[in-house]
């Protein structure tokens, strides 16, 4: 039986494809397709080996492939949360780092991998399992993780009747996608809860699971954790609403430690190589973005050399160093040599990280400082310097190193400074101000500064969660890009607040994509504000 799981394992992404209509047929289908390597429905239907499907949906949560991460991430998110900026000129300034959309070649990746690969799997999961399982469970958890990376990406997607239609995939709205998020993880917690309760040492997936090893109770804790922070994200638009989903996520167990962690790694014979290390190294694009430059010097932080290499050579040497976010022409040698994220090669211990423990603490904070205080089971002091320590810990480092990092009340961002000579004019002053100790007789709009500023650093390198986080919230202060695109619709102060719909999406469902514009309430622009998008 291990042996035809292993098999099943392998050969799902294809038999996904296939089920949902997304390969091409020929007249001798049964014969060209059907291999004795890869599983039948027959096969797959046995031993409720479906749950492969979970595995499928998990792998494509972050995209494994470097080539895939970059367009997907690296290039969107990491780079307008400021985490990263890229040493390489794409088409002479014409990319999506630049707000240049309308020749842009990246704007459908995280929808291609998102709807190819996680929603496909889903399609067949749903199909083949029965609503009440476990597995059909985990699946919804799964699903919710990918898509709300995606919605609040572009914003109304193709959600609630995704394989229940052959053409015309019709929009939802982004707050009938978030609703409908809320009430996915209320039915999978409902499950998941009766059977932890039934047995608390099951493991339904365990030949499958990349995430938790098929541990229930760390699964419960992460729908919660992630229903946390749907709530917060919603804290401009629904308040009412963001109080309720918070406290009852909280009440009902959320993560707490740093073992609670949901990373996706390797595990049993999948090695998990994060797609960072090709891309700082095979392609020597990416590097420190000049707003982590500013936040981790200026504060003295001590992550700073967990999450980055030391500059390589020239004046700099052994220092870390960014570079600029949005230059329209950057020459790859000027600052190849500049820090690179401390990803080694062919290192299996870089979990692409789904969700910390902080990032909760951080969301708690946030909770108790709007006035839910004992919605959230303390202070947001307590919680503030709880996601520090919490950070630290994740990142190696000790608890006693937190503890005096959270007591400094003079450290504060840094000036940046571009290390090329000829490239002067990217010089930029600090924007943040915000000091580090907490400070229980600021103003909310201080202390939000405070946590977001924290919550930012600790989430690296999570770049999509964290440029949603700077767009609900204002903070951390980002650097605006060097060069915006004249056509962009992106007002540069402001900067990117959604990804424009795919150009795949325009050529194979022009009417849908025309009534999610309708929906966005807005032109399909970079400077169209997301459903929760209200507080400027």
């Amino acid at each position: 039986m291990k042996k035809l799981r292993n098999t099943i394992a392998c050969g799902v992404a294809a038999l996904a494809l296939l089920a949902t209509g997304l390969t091409s047929c020929t007249g001798d289908f049964d014969n060209i397709n059907t291999s004795k390597d890869k599983p039948t429905p027959e096969d797959v239907d046995r031993d409720n080996a479906w749950a492969a499907f979970i595995q499928t949906m998990q792998r494509n949560v972050f995209a494994e492939g470097a080539n895939a991460y970059q367009l997907a991430d690296n290039l969107l998110g990491d780079s307008y949360a400021g985490y990263f900026g890229q040493a390489q000129d794409w088409d002479s300034g014409s990319n999506s780092t630049c707000y240049a959309f309308p020749t842009a070649k990246w704007k459908d990746e995280p929808y291609k991998q998102a709807y190819n690969n996680v929603m496909s799997s889903w399609n067949i999961l749903r199909q083949k399992v029965d609503s009440a399982s476990v597995v059909f469970a985990l699946g919804e958890v799964v699903k919710v993780q990918a898509m709300h990376r995606v919605t609040d990406i572009y914003g109304p997607l193709p959600y609630t009747a995704f394989g229940k239609m052959s053409s015309g995939l019709p929009y939802d709205s982004q707050e009938t996608v978030y609703r409908t998020f809320i009430k996915e993880l209320d039915h999978a917690l409902k499950t998941l809860k009766a059977a932890y309760e039934a047995d608390s040492g099951a493991k339904p997936i365990a030949d499958f699971d990349v995430v938790f090893d098929s541990d229930l109770e760390k699964w419960i804790r992460f729908a919660n954790s992630l229903k946390l922070r749907l709530a917060m994200r919603i804290c401009y638009v629904k308040p009412d609403l963001a109080k309720q989903y918070a406290m009852e996520a909280v009440r009902d167990g959320v993560m707490e430690t740093a073992d609670d962690s949901a990373l996706f790694q390797s595990w049993g014979s999948i090695t998990i190589i994060n797609p960072l290390e090709k891309i700082w190294n095979g392609y020597s694009d990416t590097r420190m973005g000049a707003s982590m430059d500013s936040y981790l010097n200026g504060y003295n932080d001590p992550r700073l050399p967990v999450y980055f290499q030391p500059v390589t050579e020239g004046d700099n040497k052994g220092e870390y160093r960014g570079v600029a976010n949005g230059m329209p022409n950057p020459q790859q040698d000027d600052y190849k040599a500049m820090s690179a994220p401390n990803v080694q090669e062919k290192s299996t211990d870089s979990p692409l990280r789904w969700m910390m423990a902080s990032e909760v603490a951080f969301l708690r904070a946030e909770g108790a400082m709007r006035g839910w205080t004992a919605e959230m089971g303390g202070t947001a002091e307590e919680f503030y310097n709880k996601g520090i320590e919490l950070s630290f810990l994740e990142n190696g480092l000790s608890a006693d190193a937190a503890a005096r990092y959270a007591a400094d009340e003079t450290s504060k961002p840094t000036d940046f400074t571009d290390v090329s000579a000829a490239n002067t004019k990217y010089n930029i002053s600090a924007l943040g101000k915000i000091t580090i100790k907490w400070n229980a007789g600021a103003s909310e709009e201080e202390q939000l500064e405070r946590i977001i500023t924290q919550k930012w650093i600790a989430m690296f390198p999570n770049g999509t969660e964290a440029w949603s986080e700077f767009r609900r919230t204002g903070y951390p202060l980002i650097f605006p890009v060097r060069s915006n695109y004249p056509t962009s619709g992106v007002d540069t102060n402001k900067q990117i607040r959604r990804m424009v719909f795919p150009q795949s999406e325009y050529s194979n469902n022009g009417a849908a994509v025309q009534e999610a514009v309708k929906l966005l309430g807005g032109p399909d622009n970079g400077g169209t504000k997301l459903w929760w998008d209200k507080k400027n």
